[in-house]
């Protein structure tokens, strides 16, 4: 008699999400931008064993011809290039300008915190320091791009919160003032999620915690505020919702 194996139902979705999700991560484009070549391979090759397509580039001119032909899903930059002391935070600029939603990693021996608010005001998602480890830095991108994927996706009406003119879709990752969406980088957006949890307001702690990063000093998150507040501005002047509780943190007003 011949063995029949079974296979579980759950074991055959889980089979076939992983398979989606596998198509998928082919269909990405990474843009590397470093310019140690001995670094710039051992990223791309680690990446391209998880199906990503790689573009290598080790300057900022290089880099920024073939964005013109095409922009990446997801750009990795170094901020020193050679000579080109400041080229990393030039390109992010340029991808910016480009596209405002497209993610930007800083990955950099430069880890000064001037510097990190400096990648951060640019619109970069993340900024690790060096030395990364791959495993930490292909699960990053990997996040990234589920968030990027779901800022896209149709918005699920149970899953919107509203607070006046307010309407976050946590599941989506999406929020909207007075029925104008906001364009927010998921750090931006899991502050706002924070702020809006904490009744009383949220402590530096709290919204250090959720920026999901390692050390993360009070002045970055201040500066991850001033942005959230400018952002919410540009759509209405007389925006002031976000307070400062002076030496503890921030609070969402309005209700």
């Amino acid at each position: 008699m011949k063995a029949v194996a079974v296979v579980s139902t759950s074991t055959a979705i889980s089979g076939r999400l992983w398979f989606q999700e596998k198509e998928s991560l082919m269909t990405k484009t990474i843009a590397i931008v470093e310019d140690d070549p001995q670094q710039r391979a051992h990223y791309a090759e680690a990446l391209r064993q998880q199906g990503y397509k790689v573009d290598e580039y080790s300057g900022r001119e290089q880099a920024r011809r073939a964005f013109e032909l095409a922009l990446p899903d997801l750009a990795i930059l170094d901020i020193m290039l050679g000579q080109d002391i400041g080229g990393g935070f030039e390109i992010c600029r340029y991808l910016q300008q480009r596209d405002a939603q497209l993610p930007v990693i800083f990955l950099t021996s430069r880890g000064n915190e001037v510097d990190k608010i400096y990648g951060l005001q640019l619109g970069a998602w993340d900024y690790q320091t060096k030395p990364v480890s791959f495993d930490y830095l292909i699960e990053r991108i990997r996040s990234l791009f589920r968030i990027r994927d779901r800022q896209g996706a149709p918005s699920d009406a149970a899953g919107v919160r509203t607070t006046g003119k307010l309407k976050l879709n946590r599941a989506a990752m999406q929020a909207s003032w007075d029925d104008q969406g906001v364009a927010l980088t998921p750090t931006e957006f899991d502050l706002l999620n924070v702020l809006l949890e904490k009744a009383d307001g949220a402590s530096y702690d709290d919204l250090a915690n959720a920026t999901r990063q390692g050390v993360v000093e009070n002045n970055t998150i201040n500066t991850h505020i001033v942005h959230l507040r400018k952002k919410f501005k540009q759509l209405d002047a007389d925006f002031d919702c976000i307070k400062t509780k002076y030496g503890y943190g921030y609070h969402w007003v309005c209700r």
